[in-house]
């Protein structure tokens, strides 16, 4: 990414790259993969840590599934842990396989180019972000994610984990399975703990 300074029309050099109309990105709609996301109909978005997303998932699930598995059996009510295991995987399902905000609004390059055209000769000058990967002006707030190979509007911060970058779409989700998750582990590390105690008192 590089920040660039397009000049008034007349003058000799747009910026390092192609700043023609034909300067488009990819039509997101129709494509079953942008960057690194491989798109399933239409909706599902899988980064490109997706299989480490999915092991994670699982991870979560068998776990609970042991702890209230434990639970059960020594008859203790597990309705709590059902509830925040779903949750959980909800909000953890919601990050990894939404959109994350991947910027694919070529309106933008239309915008600043028919400004540009339009311009005088006078000497005027506009400031704004260009990606030299994706080839198309940034919206504000956004950022090319080097994993993911794309601009992501809102960028926050590319997750291993969920396998993708958490952005302006996915935001909320990723919060509320932060949230989720300290809930998750202080229950069933509040459980572990009071079973070490019923085995000591024995």
């Amino acid at each position: 990414m590089e920040h660039i300074i397009i000049k008034a029309e007349g003058s000799e050099n747009y910026g390092s790259m192609d700043m023609s109309p034909e300067c488009r990105p990819r039509p997101l709609n129709d494509k079953t993969s942008f960057g690194e996301y491989r798109i399933i109909a239409k909706t599902i978005f899988l980064g490109p840590h997706w299989p480490l997303f999915a092991i994670t998932l699982i991870g979560f699930n068998i776990f609970a599934y042991i702890m209230m598995k434990q639970q059960k059996a020594l008859g203790h009510d597990i309705t709590f842990g059902i509830i925040i295991t779903i949750a959980q995987s909800i909000f953890y399902m919601g990050v990894g396989l939404a959109n994350p905000g991947i910027s694919n609004d070529s309106s933008l390059n239309q915008k600043y180019l028919g400004q540009l055209y339009s311009l005088s000769n006078r000497t005027q000058q506009r400031n704004v972000w260009y990606c030299e990967k994706c080839q198309k002006i940034q919206p504000p707030r956004s950022d090319h994610c080097p994993f993911c190979k794309v601009c992501i509007t809102n960028y926050d911060h590319h997750c291993p984990w969920t396998g993708k970058c958490i952005g302006g779409e996915n935001l909320f989700h990723f919060w509320a399975f932060l949230i989720s998750t300290i809930v998750f582990f202080t229950y069933f590390i509040t459980i572990l703990l009071n079973q070490r105690e019923e085995a000591q008192k024995q």
